[in-house]
């Protein structure tokens, strides 16, 4: 494979899929050098669920989201909500989100992201090892949880769309549930498990994406950019706070802070933020062999090394509202309707911005206008499973080589740019 050691790429955002852009441009011979202005997994990359997951095929915009929505959005604590001081500046984005949840585009999003996630897993493994005492994934699949048998019902269309993408997995009746584990036992009615997944600490794994990009001989640079110079043959330089870097090429994998970033560079996509609550719980009194995900509450649960992990709902409000704590008391009142053992003492609650699009869709792609521009951001709920196959679509975009998924569903110009 050719070398690069005078190309100098500059990846702008020091989450899972900037670190994993970096570490595989890394491989490849190019200089690679990455901005943040927080350590590693101090964002959205370290705060979730912690799950590669293999079954996430759908967008959040479904035609049964779509019915719920006007009732949901009434609601500060349900699973989706929308600061009402914001809702001005989301009316764009809820109208482009209420057309994403027609059936067709539905079918459309969900193949476009089973391409991502049927290659996840792999992609992980060419950075960083699974399963085993060294793995920074545990092995052995994740399961949605129906407590009720209508809840089971009313996720019909998501079961079935699931199916048709040929995802590994089975569905359980309340005896199957308890098969798996017998901790389960009795509480969920009906269940539909996917084997092929891993999960892990994301904060942990972002740290050791850090570590073997530092290793390998990759730059971090702790400052926020506030510009870019742009010459006749594209971005030539980063600014940043704490001064200019050269680039030869530019990487933007911010999460949410990407369209600032883009809008510097006189195009917008339609990025917004669904903040997402959760609760870290040191001491639980629940013991599980593998995440679930409660598809009655619209929540996970991950038991990690240090205890346990409650993740989940939506909540409109942008980048600058101060967090509402009240959404993630309620994932610990859920987890206790179905563990009614759970002990919340000492929990550590948080909030963290997921970058969206209304179709649920990243964007990968080189930039509109730009040669040496490439984009990847706006990963919505599975940033963490899509971040290593994105790193290397990204990287063999640098090196103008065919990636290994087609990209046209994520092309930056599906979207009508507009100026900043």
């Amino acid at each position: 494979m050719p070398t690069h050691s005078r190309d100098r790429i500059v990846v702008v955002g020091g989450g899972a899929v900037g670190l994993c852009s970096a570490l595989f441009l890394l491989r490849r011979g190019y200089k690679a050098t990455v901005i943040d202005r927080g350590p590693p997994g101090d964002g959205a990359s370290g705060h979730n669920a912690g799950i590669i997951a293999t079954g996430h095929c759908l967008p959040t915009a479904l035609p049964g989201v779509i019915r719920s929505l006007p009732k949901m959005l009434l609601d500060p604590l349900s699973p989706l909500a929308v600061r009402w001081r914001y809702l001005p500046r989301m009316l764009s984005w809820l109208l482009r989100f209420l057309a994403a949840g027609r059936p067709s585009r539905v079918e459309e999003a969900s193949i476009a992201i089973t391409s991502l996630i049927e290659q996840s897993v792999r992609a992980w493994e060419e950075l960083v090892p699974v399963g085993g005492t060294e793995g920074a994934f545990a092995e052995g699949g994740y399961l949605l949880g129906y407590l009720t048998e209508a809840t089971y019902r009313k996720d019909a269309f998501s079961i079935e769309t699931t199916r048709r993408r040929q995802v590994p997995m089975r569905v359980l009746d309340q005896a199957g549930v308890a098969e798996l584990a017998p901790t389960l036992s009795g509480r969920f009615s009906h269940g539909v498990w996917f084997p092929n997944a891993v999960w892990g600490d994301p904060r942990r794994l972002c740290t050791r994406l850090h570590q073997l990009f530092s290793e390998a001989g990759g730059e971090t640079i702790r400052s926020e950019v506030v510009g870019f110079e742009v010459g006749s043959d594209g971005v030539s330089e980063v600014r940043t706070q704490d001064g200019a870097i050269p680039a030869d090429g530019l990487v933007i994998a911010a999460g949410a802070w990407s369209k600032s970033l883009t809008a510097m560079l006189g195009f917008t996509t339609p990025l917004d933020t669904e903040r997402g609550y959760g609760v870290d719980l040191p001491d639980p009194g629940v013991e599980l062999p593998f995440p679930i995900l409660s598809k009655d509450f619209h929540f996970a649960l991950t038991p990690l090394p240090q205890g346990l992990r409650l993740a989940g709902t939506d909540e409109l409000a942008g980048l600058e509202a101060p967090p509402n704590f009240r959404r993630a008391d309620r994932l610990i009142e859920a987890s206790r309707q179905v563990f009614p053992e759970l002990n919340p003492s000492g929990a550590e609650r948080w909030m963290s911005f997921r970058p969206s699009h209304p179709d649920s869709l990243p964007v990968i792609g080189r930039a509109p206008g730009y040669n040496n521009v490439f984009l990847a951001y706006g990963h919505d709920h599975v940033g963490l499973t899509q971040a290593a196959i994105t790193g290397e679509i990204v990287a063999r975009l640098v090196d103008s080589e065919e990636p290994t998924v087609d990209i046209y569903p994520f092309r930056p110009t599906r979207f009508r740019f507009g100026r900043p």
